[in-house]
Parts: structure tokens; sequence; C-alpha cells
């Protein structure tokens, strides 16, 4: 029984160390702040970089980044209509509830647009970093496109002003 408490006791400091490695792997999250190389606040594609094939779907989610004091937001995409294919457009966490208030309007080939407006009893806005909309999209023929959040998006406070958006990032994807 002595050895079996010593053989534990043994793999127990063994466990112990306190060389960590591969922790740069763990810490490249496209999402953080301090990884990324726009300004916020900010809208965001998440992910950014897609390599697919012809024909297959992928989905990328819209992120509200770095902001203060946030209560809606109308954002506005633009995409390669004869590349890409938007399949499906869910709500995102801001507009959260019952009745929701998430809007899009999709009828205009290669555009899209997502009204999103945040209610709470406990508070007139939100902070941080917030997922507005998750889209699904498929590729209808072979090459790079991009989608493109348009200078006319805006981030609104609870009084209806505008908030400055400081970052805008691109979606890249490669038919292959």
């Amino acid at each position: 029984m002595k050895y079996f408490f010593s053989v534990l006791f043994f793999f127990f400091f063994l466990s112990c160390e306190n060389d960590v490695i591969g922790v740069d792997d763990l810490l490249d999250n496209p999402l953080d702040e301090n990884q990324v190389d726009y300004d916020v606040p900010a809208f965001v594609f998440y992910p950014s970089l897609f390599d697919v094939s012809l024909g297959q779907s992928f989905q990328t989610q819209i992120y509200a980044m770095g902001v203060e004091n946030l209560r809606g937001v109308n954002v506005l995409i633009e995409y390669d209509e004869t590349k890409l294919s938007l399949q499906n457009l869910n709500n995102g966490s801001l507009a959260d509830g019952i009745n929701p208030l998430f809007f899009t309007d999709t009828d205009t080939p290669g555009r899209i647009e997502i009204s999103s407006v945040y209610m709470s009893a406990d508070s007139g806005s939100v902070d941080g970093n917030l997922k507005i909309a998750e889209l699904i999209f498929s590729t209808i023929s072979i090459g790079s496109s991009t989608i493109d959040f348009m200078n006319e998006s805006e981030m609104l406070d609870p009084d209806d002003n505008l908030i400055e958006i400081k970052g805008f990032a691109q979606g890249v994807v490669n038919a292959l």
C-alpha cells in the first residue's frame, strides 16, 4: 500500500509542473480586441476567412465589437451574388426575448439589411461584444469574393444618437 501512495504522489508531483506548452495557440481568439487590427467599436464577421468547395454551405456570425451603451444596430452588408447565395439568416443575441425586435431585408440581390434592437426591463443598453446575427451562404461559382459591411451601417445609443463605428472587418470566401 505504501508503494501505491508513493507512485500516486510521484504522478501528482509531475502533474503540477508549471511549464505550459502551446499557450500561444490558445490565445488566438479573433474576437479578442487585443488580437485584432481594427479599432472598436466595430462590426466584424466571425469567422472571417472561408476556404470552401463549390456548392458547399458555410456560416458566419456578425458581431458588434467593443461597444458601450448600445441600444440598436442597422447593419448593411454587400456580397457578390454571382459567387455567393444567402441561404439563411438568424437572429443573434442582441435582440433576445419572447418578442425580439429583429428585422431583415434581403430583397435586393447581393445586399442584406439587418435591424436589431436591445430591449430589457433591467437596462436601456448593453456593452461588450455582441452577436447580431448568423448568416449562412453557399458558393455558386469558383473564385474569391468578399462579404463587406457598408459604410451606412449604424450603431445607436438609447437616445437614438449615432455611435461612431471605427472599424469594419471584411469576410473573405475562397470557393474551390
